[in-house]
């Protein structure tokens, strides 16, 4: 049994010591990188403004009937021609702060939360760079509609960004004034989520949409201090999400009857 237990602890240790070797060049990747924002790129099939997020639902194509007329749906067939830059900055956003706040939490090293912060304060609080809180126009569709409630699965990657602020929070190391308007911006968009007819809509879908919607307004409950949302969240999961999406073989049948399940 020690054996066994010594086998296992060096297996451990080497997983551990991979681990931190890749979250350490995931962060040298992004020491010197220079904050990209919503304001960065122009969605020129936007109707909302430069400070608002904006994708395009995937399946969606010209009609090559009409060209000028609105979408058709592809099912399965993600248009490449869609706008993608807004998504792209946020997921780029996710991964230097995933990386950055982990190095930190590996090295205690405030280096790496330095070189975070500027991303951080071009989102959430510098006015001529940030992100309007709340999501309007995500997968839009041309011709048929601005934006959409299953848009709010395009925000699951600041779930890592919450996480990242709780870390720097924790480290008392910056001006609390960033730090508080930083979770004033995430405080804002929870309230969106849980009480705009998109939110309401992406909770209600009943697959993984509900899933994502949940996963999302628990971190950011979390980083704002939301204890009534944290409770509804933890509800939601026992007794929304797995008992109305899970079969008894474990199977999702919601999610495999898709083309692309999720």
């Amino acid at each position: 049994m020690l054996l066994f237990l010594s086998c296992r602890q060096t297996d451990f240790e080497r997983l551990e010591a991979v681990v931190k070797d890749q979250v350490m060049a995931d962060a040298a990747k992004y020491l010197d990188v220079k904050p990209v924002t919503v304001t960065a790129s122009i969605a020129p099939r936007s109707a909302g403004t430069k400070h608002d997020f904006y994708s395009e639902g995937d399946y969606w194509w010209p009609n090559p009937k009409y060209p000028d007329s609105a979408y058709i749906r592809k099912d399965g067939l993600s248009n490449p021609d869609n706008f993608v830059a807004h998504r792209q900055a946020m997921i780029r956003l996710s991964q230097i702060s995933g990386a950055l706040a982990s190095a930190y939490l590996i090295t205690n090293d405030t280096l790496y939360l330095n070189k975070l912060m500027p991303h951080l304060r071009a989102w959430f609080v510098n006015e001529a760079t940030k992100m309007n809180p709340h999501l309007l126009y995500a997968q839009a569709i041309k011709g048929r509609v601005t934006g959409r409630g299953i848009g709010i699965i395009d925000t699951i990657h600041l779930i890592e960004v919450a996480l990242a602020v709780q870390v720097i929070e924790s480290a008392k190391q910056f001006p609390q004034q960033d730090v508080k308007t930083i979770k004033s911006w995430f405080s804002s968009y929870l309230e969106w989520l849980i009480t705009h007819e998109y939110g309401l809509k992406e909770r209600n879908n009943g697959n993984n949409h509900s899933t994502c919607w949940a996963m999302q307004v628990a971190a950011f409950a979390r980083l704002t201090g939301n204890k009534k949302q944290i409770e509804f969240c933890s509800a939601f999961y026992k007794k929304e999400l797995l008992p109305n999406q899970m079969s008894a073989d474990g199977s999702f049948p919601k999610e495999l009857s898709r083309t692309k399940p999720a």
